[in-house]
């Protein structure tokens, strides 16, 4: 008698038989588990019968199907429809002379004709089931233990980075456009400043630049505490965030030189001015030139300070102009440098609960600062 338990597994290419020779055995073994290629579910057999059609010999390609799987102790060769082809023997014969010829080990290998579906009469297996039976008493039966999968703690690790690579391009994407959106604002601004309005500006600036900061923190701490949730997580103790950004505008060069050349090139067209309002004044009202040269001096000097002071104004918009842009990439890198801080911390509170091998002995580990964040990259 056969001790149960024991596992036959019977593979073959397409249309050699392989459904009726299982069929057949299960009929005749039903203490043996006789299955197909997918119903091992991981088990190992202790026997594989290697079908082939008696319709002609196998090549190279019908053995490639059953090579993967003939490793085991115990390889039996099987023909199978012998009742439909009467020279089943010749091809068997072939068989076994091809199969040791691909693989000399297999040399030795039993071989059988069976019958399992014929069209007529009964299935002839016998021969077969006897030297299975034969074959499975004589070997050992293995011991399988099952081995309990010992749950663990904490999220999955893929699903771990899945849930962070997602929530990090959802911050970059914040990031990018907030300042994006401060820059346009600001530059907006900067282009309706008027003759003394620089402080009040920076002031604007400065104000816009904690917004940011307040806004974009308030969005990590949300959106890390949705991906805890996604993980089934409880939200852990946040971090207390990174002090705002330094966006105070530095001092400018001297502007000596421009003054000077501003006030050379305000003189000279006011001294035109002068001169043309004077003749003018003169061809229309005889006799009054000294009341041309005061009107003309006039609009002169008034056409100098406008000069002056519009020349100043626009040089001021100007380097206003190009402060905003420096802000809002101080504020695209301060964005991104906070993001990257957050989620690392909390991968690395979240992967501790996920069961991550701890870091092997003689590693030198560092506390996770913003310097340490920020080296990684190469912020632009």
């Amino acid at each position: 008698m056969t001790a149960t338990g024991r596992v036959v597994l019977v593979v073959g290419p397409p249309l050699a038989g392989v459904g009726g020779v299982v069929a057949a055995l299960r009929s005749r073994l039903p203490e043996v588990d006789v299955v197909e290629a997918g119903g091992l579910a991981g088990r190992a057999p202790d026997a594989v019968l290697a079908v082939f059609s008696a319709a002609a010999p196998l090549n190279r390609s019908d053995w490639a199907s059953v090579e993967q799987f003939a490793h085991t102790g115990l390889l039996i060769g099987v023909v199978s429809k012998i009742d439909a082809h009467r020279e089943w023997r010749d091809v068997m014969g072939a068989d076994r002379a091809r199969v040791a010829g691909f693989d000399g080990r297999y040399g030795s290998t039993p071989w059988l004709g069976v019958a399992a579906a014929p069209g007529l009469g009964e299935a002839r297996v016998d021969e077969l089931v006897d030297l299975l039976r034969t074959e499975l008493e004589r070997s050992p039966l293995p011991i399988r233990v099952s081995r309990a999968v010992r749950a663990r703690p904490g999220p999955d690790p893929a699903e771990l980075r899945r849930i962070l690579a997602g929530a990090r391009l959802r911050l970059l994407r914040v990031v990018r456009d907030e300042s994006a959106a401060v820059r346009t604002e600001l530059r907006d601004a900067a282009a309706e400043v008027g003759v003394g309005g620089s402080a009040g500006f920076e002031a604007l600036v400065t104000a816009e630049a904690l917004r940011f900061h307040v806004r974009l923190a308030e969005e990590v701490d949300r959106v890390v505490d949705a991906a805890a949730a996604g993980l089934g997580l409880t939200a852990t103790t946040t971090p207390p965030p990174p002090d705002p950004p330094d966006v105070s505008r530095t001092t400018t060069s001297s502007r000596r030189l421009e003054s000077r050349l501003v006030a050379v090139l305000g003189v000279g067209f006011g001294a035109g001015i002068a001169l043309a309002c004077s003749r003018l004044l003169a061809g229309l009202v005889p006799g009054s030139s000294a009341l041309g040269w005061a009107a003309g001096t006039a609009a002169g000097l008034a056409l100098v300070v406008w000069v002056v002071r519009a020349r100043g104004l626009l040089h001021d918009r100007a380097l206003l102009d190009r402060w905003v842009v420096e802000v809002a990439a101080t504020l695209r890198w301060h964005g991104e440098a906070m993001v990257a801080e957050r989620l690392l911390i909390a991968e690395s509170r979240w992967a501790a609960g996920a069961g991550v091998s701890p870091p092997k002995p003689g590693l030198e580990s560092r506390p996770l600062t913003r310097d340490v964040v920020t080296d990684q990259y190469e912020w632009w």
